[in-house]
Order: structure tokens, then sequence, then C-alpha cells
């Protein structure tokens, strides 16, 4: 189904940062997808669709103030992308399954970056739990993304919001770099059993 009155400029913007999305390895096959408000409505990218690889019959106008028929071939996570517009201010929505996020995931309550970068941007992000596309988790996502710019579904993934679509992304790879760092530190610490020097000031 042909994406109705589709602006090209949104769809070669979403097309450009899916593609950065799935060259990071930050999803599997048709996993993911982003949306970005426009008034009333966003464009949001399709259910099963290929982020590697997004055309413009992917990419689905929907309103934001409530469901629609073309809910049906929209992102099964557009409950949350809507529920986070509803409630915030921001213009962008991202939802990736960046790996060391997700398995960090399982083992934390909160991510609290332990590189300088990462902290001075984040702070620290939320870890939640809820059924992919449901009512709640949209409502706990949603809430979450009034007090920070990302937060992290427990074995699912990360959903990040801003204004600007840049930033949006910016604060995604973010997330997952300090998962990463802060995996790798715990590796560290388990097979040197050595406590790390972790700077005075960040």
């Amino acid at each position: 189904m042909i994406a109705e009155g589709i602006d090209k400029e949104v769809y070669e913007v979403l097309r450009g940062y899916a593609s950065r999305i799935a060259r990071r390895g930050y999803v599997t096959a048709h996993g993911g997808n982003l949306s970005i408000r426009s008034g009333n409505n966003m464009w949001i990218t399709r259910h099963a669709c290929s982020l590697e690889d997004l055309r413009v019959e992917d990419v689905v106008k929907v309103p934001v103030d409530r469901p629609s028929s073309r809910d049906v071939i929209a992102s099964t996570e557009t409950p949350v992308h809507r529920e986070v517009y509803k409630r915030t201010s921001n213009l962008v929505v991202m939802h990736a399954h960046p790996p060391y996020t997700v398995a960090v995931s399982y083992f934390v309550d909160r991510l609290v970056p332990p590189d300088s970068e990462g902290y001075h941007v984040l702070r620290r992000v939320p870890i939640i739990e809820g059924r992919p596309g449901s009512a709640a988790l949209a409502s706990r996502v949603a809430e979450a993304l009034r007090d920070s710019w990302a937060v992290v579904v427990r074995g699912h993934g990360v959903f990040a919001s801003s204004k600007f679509i840049d930033h949006t992304y910016q604060v995604l790879c973010m997330v997952e770099h300090s998962a990463e760092i802060f995996y790798l530190k715990k590796v560290y610490e388990g097979s040197l059993k050595v406590k790390p020097v972790v700077p005075q000031e960040f």
C-alpha cells in the first residue's frame, strides 16, 4: 500500500536514519521502528518492514490523537509512539533492539553510564517492563520519556525520543555504547578480579 500523500523529504529523512540504525546492527531483519510527528499526525514505519532498505510504501501516516484504520499496517509499536507524542512535546521516536542494551537489561533496573560522555548526556536510563505494543507499555514508556531522553524495555530494546531526529539518533547510539562499556567493565572486573580506577570528575 502506497503511503498516502507522503512528503518526499520526510521519507528520505526516515529512510536515512532507518538505514543507519540497521547498519549499526541495532535491529535484525524486520525489527525496529521510527516515526516523525507532523502536527496532529505522525509518519511511522510499517509493521514488519525492513529498516535496511525502507521503501515509500513502508511509511504510514496515522493520527496522533486517536487510533485509526491504518494502525493495522503501521508498526506494532504505534500505540507507544502515539502515547509519547500525546504526553510530551517530542517530535521523533526511535525504537531498536541493540544487543548490549538488551543483555544488560536482564541484570539491572536502570543503566547508569560508566563513561563520561554517556553520563553527561543520559545520566541514567530507566529500565521498565511490558508487552510490546500494549497499552500498558505505551503508558510506561511515555511517562519515562517525560524525564529522560531514553528508556529501555527489559528484554526488548530502547525507545529514544526528543524534538530533533539527529539528537534522538545520538541518544539511541549513546545508550548502546554505554551498555557495551558497562558490560565490558563487568567482564574485566570479573576476569581480572581487580577494582577499576574510576575518574573522580566527569
